[in-house]
């Protein structure tokens, strides 16, 4: 998990590949059955079992402490694989204890620590964003000439079991269509490919960066862009010039199990440009 963070912190593709090989081998179920297997979820323990979110050498191993420790990290480092979990596979008996469990001792734990990487964080430019652990909301606003943009994550006490709702109507000067397409971009990351609220932020900004800039997005994932390679639409449609995502368009023909555009319907045949 701690490697999985460094190259995550590094490239996001890292933590996208490293999320995909634990799903095939199905390695997320056995970890999540023994860690709750060594613990009660902290019921009776010290109160701050999470006084430090990494492994101290330097006190006695304690089975049910470190067991702990792996759901927290679990938990912050795959989110939606956990949210798979536990959603189709956790026993009825732990469903409401592990529910309680993350929504106490880990929810506000990681939140304090994703509006710290925020706070540290010195890419935002023009971008002003704040955040609450007591509302659980983060809010972004940023100029583009002449438009005031907002876009306001408010994250469940129970994520992420529960997906993040996002809302971006308090943007000025902007279509509705355009505005959702922005927060349909930033639900999918956060909800569905592991992403942070940082990362999504700035993925954000600079979709709209692009998209001023005129670059139409991604019909598939509605970004410029990709979420997984950040690479631009890079396949064009001979028959509709619509531009795709190379994974992207790939994985439609997969899910549907044929080759056509996915807009025009007719069969593929594109250009890489």
């Amino acid at each position: 998990l701690n490697i999985m963070d460094t190259a995550g912190s590094a490239d996001m593709r890292n933590r996208s590949s490293v999320g995909a090989f634990i799903k095939k081998t199905n390695a997320l179920g056995v970890i999540m059955e023994i860690a709750l297997s060594e613990t009660d979820l902290g019921e009776g323990d010290k109160e701050d079992i999470f006084g430090c979110t990494e492994l101290d050498t330097s006190t006695d191993f304690v089975a049910s402490e470190v067991a702990l420790l792996v759901l927290f990290r679990t938990v912050e480092a795959l989110p939606t694989l956990v949210k798979t979990w536990f959603n189709d596979d956790c026993p009825k008996y732990w469903q409401q204890k592990f529910s309680t469990f993350v929504e106490k001792r880990v929810a506000p734990a990681t939140l304090q620590r994703e509006l710290d990487r925020i706070k540290k964080a010195t890419c935002f430019d023009e971008m002003a964003v704040n955040g609450s652990c007591a509302s659980r909301e983060v809010v972004a606003t940023y100029q583009q000439d002449e438009c005031q943009l907002s876009v306001m994550i408010r994250i469940p006490p129970t994520f992420p079991l529960r997906n993040v709702e996002v809302d971006c109507q308090k943007t000025l000067g902007i279509p509705s269509s355009r505005w959702r397409r922005w927060a349909l971009q930033i639900m999918l990351m956060l909800n569905n490919q592991d992403g942070n609220v940082l990362e999504a932020l700035l993925l954000w900004k600079q979709n709209v960066d692009k998209e001023f800039d005129g670059v139409e997005p991604c019909p598939v994932c509605y970004s410029v862009l990709c979420i997984k390679t950040h690479a631009m639409p890079n396949l064009e449609c001979k028959t509709c010039n619509n531009r795709f995502h190379t994974t992207c368009l790939y994985k439609w023909f997969q899910s549907s199990g044929k080759s056509q555009c996915v807009l025009c319907q007719q069969p593929w045949s594109g250009t890489k440009v």
